[in-house]
C-alpha cells in the first residue's frame, strides 16, 4: 500500500529516478489509492484512512436518492497559460516500438477484418500477460509517486524511465500525436489530460492512465489517486467507479453479451447518483492499443457473445451530477472537461475471457 504520510511530496524525486531500474512498486490490483493511506487485502476487504469504509467487490452500497454537483473552493486545473508541457522522455532506439511511434501522424496501422473480436492464441496471451503486468507495475509506481507538491510531469517521467528500463515503450508517446507517455486527469478533467508542471494539491483526485507496448503487445490500465485531504463527495465518487469496474468485471465470461457491460455501468452509476460518459469507451486490445469492437459503458446494440481468448478493457468514467456532457478537446487538442464542472473518476483493467469467467491481466507482478 502507499506510504502513509500525506506530506511525503517526493522531495527526493531524483532518488526515484535513480532507483526506477531496481524498484519494485507496490500493487494497485483494483485497489483504492489514496494520497494519505489506504489498504485492500487479497480477500477484498478495504478501508481508507479517512474513515469511510470501501465496499468489497460485489457489495452494493445503498442507492443515492438524488444527483448533485458539489460546490468546491478550488480553481480549474486546466490552466495552460500557467502550466507548461515539457518534452517527453527520450526513448532509446533499441526499445521495440509500436506501429505509430515513428509515424508523422502518429496513426497506428489499419486493422484487418479478422482482428475484430480476435480470439488470442496461447502465445498472444502470454505476450499480453507480460505487457499488462508491466503496465500494472508502472501504474502502481505512478500512484505511489503522486503526492501533494509533485507535478504530473514528474510522475510521467518516473513512469517512462521505469518502463524503458524494462524494455517497454510508454505507449502514449506519439499516439495520434499525444505528447507524453501517460494521461493524467485531475478533478474536472475527464480524460486525456497531458502531464504538465502543475503541482498536485491537497484535495485533488487524479486519474493516471498507463499503457505500455512490450514484446509485441499492449497493456492498458488506470487508477485514481486521492491527494491529501479529499472531501467526502470526491471519495465517494472514486470508490463508486472502482466498484463499478470490479462488478462489471465479475459479469464477464464466455457467452455473455458485450453490451451487458454498458447496461450494468449505467444502472450502477444511476443508483449511486452519478452519470456515465458515453463518448469514450473501453476497447479490445492486443497487438494494437485500440482494437475492435469498442466496449461501451452505456446501453448499446452490440450483443457480441464473448469467447475465451478475447482481451479487452473496461474503463468506466463517472461524473458527479446527472449530466455527463463534456467540453473538448480544449486548446491543447486533447483535454476534455465536464461541462457541469463536476469532478470525474475512472478506473480501468485489461481482461482475458477464460472458459469460466474473466482474468484481470493488469495485476502487479
Amino acid at each position: 500500500s502507499p506510504r502513509s504520510s500525506a506530506l511525503w511530496v517526493l522531495a527526493p524525486v531524483a532518488m526515484w529516478r535513480g532507483a526506477v531500474a531496481r524498484a519494485r512498486p507496490r500493487g494497485v490490483d483494483g485497489f483504492f489509492m489514496c494520497g494519505r493511506r489506504s489498504s485492500l487485502t487479497a480477500r477484498g476487504a478495504a478501508s481508507c484512512v479517512h474513515g469511510a469504509p470501501i465496499a468489497a467487490p460485489g457489495a452494493r452500497a445503498a442507492p443515492v436518492v438524488a444527483s448533485r454537483v458539489p460546490k468546491r473552493n478550488k480553481r480549474p486545473t486546466f490552466l495552460p497559460q500557467e502550466h507548461v508541457v515539457p518534452a517527453h522522455v527520450a526513448v532509446p532506439a533499441e526499445i521495440r516500438r509500436p506501429s505509430y511511434a515513428l509515424s508523422p501522424s502518429g496513426k497506428p496501422r489499419a486493422l484487418a477484418q479478422e482482428e475484430y473480436a480476435e480470439v488470442k492464441s496461447e502465445r498472444q496471451i502470454e505476450q499480453m500477460r507480460g505487457a499488462c503486468g508491466l503496465a500494472a507495475d508502472a501504474l502502481a509506481l505512478a500512484c505511489e509517486v503522486a503526492r501533494e507538491g509533485v507535478t504530473t510531469d514528474e510522475v510521467d517521467r518516473v513512469v517512462a524511465e521505469f518502463l524503458i528500463a524494462r524494455g517497454g515503450y510508454p505507449a502514449g508517446i506519439n499516439y495520434h500525436g499525444f505528447p507524453r507517455g501517460l494521461c493524467a486527469s485531475p478533478n474536472e478533467v475527464v480524460l486525456h489530460g497531458i502531464p504538465n508542471t502543475r503541482p498536485l494539491e491537497s484535495g485533488d483526485i487524479v486519474n493516471f492512465d498507463v499503457t505500455v507496448y512490450y514484446d509485441g503487445a499492449f497493456g492498458d490500465c488506470s487508477a485514481m489517486v486521492c491527494v491529501g485531504d479529499v472531501d467526502d463527495d470526491a471519495l465517494r465518487l472514486v470508490d463508486a467507479v472502482r466498484r463499478c469496474l470490479l462488478e462489471a468485471v465479475a459479469l464477464v465470461g464466455p457467452g455473455v453479451k458485450l453490451n451487458a457491460v454498458g447496461d450494468f455501468c449505467t444502472r450502477f452509476a444511476k443508483e449511486q447518483g452519478f452519470s456515465v460518459v458515453a463518448e469514450f469507451c473501453g476497447h479490445f486490445i492486443g497487438s494494437e492499443m485500440h482494437m475492435r469492437p469498442n466496449v461501451v459503458h452505456v446501453p448499446n446494440g452490440n450483443d457480441l457473445e464473448l469467447r475465451p481468448g478475447n482481451t479487452f478493457t473496461i474503463e468506466p468514467i463517472l461524473i458527479e451530477g446527472d449530466s455527463a456532457e463534456l467540453v473538448g478537446p480544449l486548446d491543447d487538442g486533447w483535454t476534455y472537461v465536464s461541462k457541469s464542472g463536476g469532478w470525474s473518476a475512472q478506473w480501468e483493467h485489461t481482461l482475458l475471457v477464460t472458459k469460466h469467467g474473466a482474468e484481470v491481466l493488469t495485476t502487479t507482478r
